[in-house]
């Protein structure tokens, strides 16, 4: 009678139930990324604008910001004339390194994609007028400049006193510093819209800037409070919790999606994550890799000394001609006489550690998308940008974490899609999480 009384009392000192709808009727927050990209001219000053509109169908939450620039990085690259122009038809395997000019041996250089890989043969013979369409110059990726400002159109609020610079309120742009997480969460109601204005500086600098708000949805969430929503994002064991033990039962686990990048821009690969059977899983994060394989550059030659000013192409294996190739910085000084032409008497050895490939895993460039088949939704707006949505590809960065933790069930799959700009090799995505070894426990009833 005393237990029952004292139960009672502490009970009554806890206050009222909280007015929490059932879980079966409650909307599930589900992670999602809105983008918006600009095209850049590389003329300062030049203003751009967009609009973000949120969708119909639910309440987005957004909870950091970040953006990625997919630059074009691609320049034409004329041979060094000769005097006089040849008249017969050249052999593209017998350009040397002399005929290059010292830039593009010091940037990278490859074949153009399409036309140089599809002639460049051993025998290949190419009309002198069409021997400058052969190679492409790469140059260094840059840093784009820009000033930004953000307007909520709903409440017809800036987010900031004056347009800011984007190292000063992002960060840097190749993505090796976690995505600036927001001091307050946003929340846009169905059809809301940010309007957002870039401002360029950099002269010179063309591509694509994406800009991406990272967040969550919850569908038809006018009658989900967000408090609510934030407290169905973690595994549930009361009696584990009791104890400070980990939930029973659920083991961290990564699904992958592979696909093999050809190399060839614009080309679209796509791969499908399945959910074994008979176990949940809860994805919290999501991370990358491109494995690119063997770096080096070897020639085809086994004299004891190198002049490399008659090096010709031909003796360059054809995938690093492909994936261009650049003498290595910290070995200009081997590479380059006094005078500035290329050294004339090297050792092979030597010659052979002196080229790098330009496909590096850092310098991977792709636009994505993923598809949730189980609710048939898209987990972004748009084809978003590799670094913009997921940060550098070399792994110098944490991993995203979602905003909310993505629950996909048993038999479900998730269709990645990618769109090709520069790298080959074989990309990772993993996504990061956790998965039940059998069914949810059974709620436990409450002891009088």
């Amino acid at each position: 009678m005393l237990r029952a009384r004292q139960s009672a009392a502490r009970w009554r000192m806890r206050g009222p139930a909280p007015n929490i709808p059932p879980a079966g009727a409650m909307p599930v927050p589900v992670p999602y990324d809105y983008g918006v990209s600009f095209d850049l001219d590389g003329v300062p000053g030049q203003l751009h604008e967009a609009a973000l509109v949120t969708a119909p169908d639910g309440v987005f939450i957004a909870t950091s910001v970040g953006y990625g620039f997919s630059e074009r990085r691609d320049r034409p690259l004329p041979l060094k004339k000769t005097d006089p122009p040849p008249a017969a038809p050249v052999i593209p395997s017998d350009i040397t390194l002399a005929e290059i000019p010292l830039t593009a041996l010091i940037d990278g250089f490859r074949l153009t994609p399409q036309l140089g890989e599809a002639t460049f043969t051993v025998d290949a013979q190419v009309a002198p007028q069409q021997i400058n369409q052969m190679l492409q110059r790469v140059k260094p990726p840059s840093q784009p400049a820009f000033l930004f400002s953000v307007i909520d159109t709903a409440t017809g609020r800036e987010l900031q006193d004056e347009p800011t610079h984007n190292l000063a309120s992002l960060g840097i742009a190749n993505g090796e510093r976690p995505f600036r997480r927001l001091s307050y969460p946003i929340s846009f109601l169905p059809r809301s819209s940010l309007r957002i204005q870039i401002i360029e500086q950099s002269a010179g600098t063309q591509g694509t800037l994406f800009v991406v708000f990272y967040g969550y949805r919850i569908p038809h969430g006018a009658s989900c409070p967000e408090p609510v929503a934030r407290s169905l994002t973690r595994p549930v064991n009361a009696g584990s919790q009791r104890q400070g033990l980990p939930p029973a039962e659920v083991v961290p686990f990564d699904y992958v999606a592979s696909l093999e990048l050809t190399g060839t821009a614009g080309a679209r690969q796509a791969s499908e994550i399945t959910i074994s059977v008979s176990n949940e899983f809860v994805a919290t994060a999501i991370g990358y890799g491109l494995a690119t394989g063997d770096l080096d550059v070897t020639l085809a030659r086994n004299t004891p000394t190198v002049d490399l000013q008659t090096v010709k192409l031909g003796e360059f294996p054809i995938d690093a001609l492909r994936d261009g190739i650049r003498i290595q910085p910290e070995l200009h000084r081997i590479a380059f006489q006094d005078n500035g032409a290329l050294a004339n008497s090297l050792p092979l050895d030597v010659v052979n550690r002196l080229f790098e490939r330009l496909n590096r895993p850092e310098d991977v460039s792709f636009t994505y998308s993923i598809f949730d088949s189980g609710t048939g939704h898209d987990l972004q707006n748009i084809e978003l940008h590799n670094v913009a949505g997921l940060g550098i590809a070399s792994g110098e960065r944490p991993f995203k974490q979602l905003a909310v933790p993505l629950r996909l069930q048993s038999r479900s799959t998730l269709r990645v899609s990618v769109t090709e700009q520069f790298g080959r090799g074989r990309l990772y995505i993993v996504l990061q999480g956790y998965k039940r070894l059998g069914p949810a426990p059974p709620p436990r009833g409450r002891r009088a």
